[in-house]
């Protein structure tokens, strides 16, 4: 399957659709325990399924996820692949930056990463300082694009602002569940600055899937698709937004993908916008910065 892919007015360009590897290796500490075999294969997996776009982070199991993604990938041929990772927030001063992107490089066997992102923000360190790091990566080649992570519309326009290169993307808790990039005007401003926004944890830990709504499996019916199939199509069927998974069955693999291929009416995408009223306390969600 060819996964497509949406482009910024800025010639940016990234799929649709891609994996995520938050747990593979552990969470946030590795996990001598974890059966690295069974997350290389899934990622392994998810690439012989058209998936290319891949993200991971120096924080996810103490950069093992990494690691991790560094063997699945190994013989691909680079430049069909989308590589994102992130770096921490208590290594955003300039030269600890510099370094975690190497150390990064390094786990994950490439040359260059085709977006870097800042995980989350640091109040005790100066934007500047970490805006100029990301700069000279761009510069030096070893990133290609610069995005952020978890960042409030205010803080991206100020880190923007102390940025020579575009911030193409953000990174978010966004789905038909958690909604904070709407109400604080995240998506919007996304939309009207040629910015991606990608939404992580699209069927809300399998909550989406799992829904008995009669709303939401009406729409459902008729499209003759799966919950978890029109919540990822309503995230991908808006301007400027693209979504990753962690996935490592083939069985939950397939179902996501038949997200692709058709598209959610325009009427259908402000229904559940408007009308879906979803059963979840938003205290699980990762509050803007």
């Amino acid at each position: 399957m060819i996964i497509p892919t949406k482009q910024l007015k800025s010639g940016f360009a990234m799929p649709v659709y891609g994996l995520g590897t938050w747990r593979m290796g552990g969470d946030m500490t590795r996990n001598p325990a974890n059966d690295d075999a069974a997350d290389v294969k899934a990622i392994k997996m998810a690439i012989e399924h058209g998936v290319t776009h891949i993200d991971t982070a120096e924080r996810y199991a103490e950069g093992h996820a990494e690691e991790l993604v560094g063997e699945a990938i190994r013989g691909q041929e680079r430049q069909n692949l989308f590589l994102v990772s992130k770096v921490g927030s208590t290594h955003l001063a300039y030269d600890d930056l510099l370094q975690s992107c190497q150390a990064s490089l390094k786990r994950l066997g490439t040359d260059y990463l085709d977006l870097y992102l800042i995980h989350s923000a640091n109040e005790d360190i100066p934007l500047t300082e970490t805006m100029r790091a990301m700069d000279k990566l761009v510069e030096d080649g070893l990133i290609r694009h610069i995005g952020v992570s978890n960042f409030t519309a205010e803080r991206m326009i100020r880190a923007q602002e102390v940025c020579r290169h575009k911030i193409v993307a953000t990174q978010v808790h966004y789905n038909l569940m958690v909604r904070e990039v709407e109400r604080k005007h995240l998506l919007e401003y996304c939309q009207s600055n040629d910015i991606m926004l990608i939404a992580w944890r699209p069927v809300q830990k399998g909550m989406l899937s799992e829904t008995k709504d009669m709303f939401l499996l009406d729409i459902c019916r008729r499209y003759a698709k799966t919950p978890a199939q029109v919540a990822i199509n309503w995230l991908i069927s808006q301007p400027n937004v693209v979504t990753l998974a962690k996935t490592g069955s083939a069985q939950h693999l397939n179902e996501n993908l038949g997200c692709l291929g058709w598209q959610l009416s325009t009427d259908d995408i402000e229904r559940l916008r408007w009308d879906y009223v979803p059963q979840l306390d938003e205290s699980d969600a990762v509050t803007l910065k």
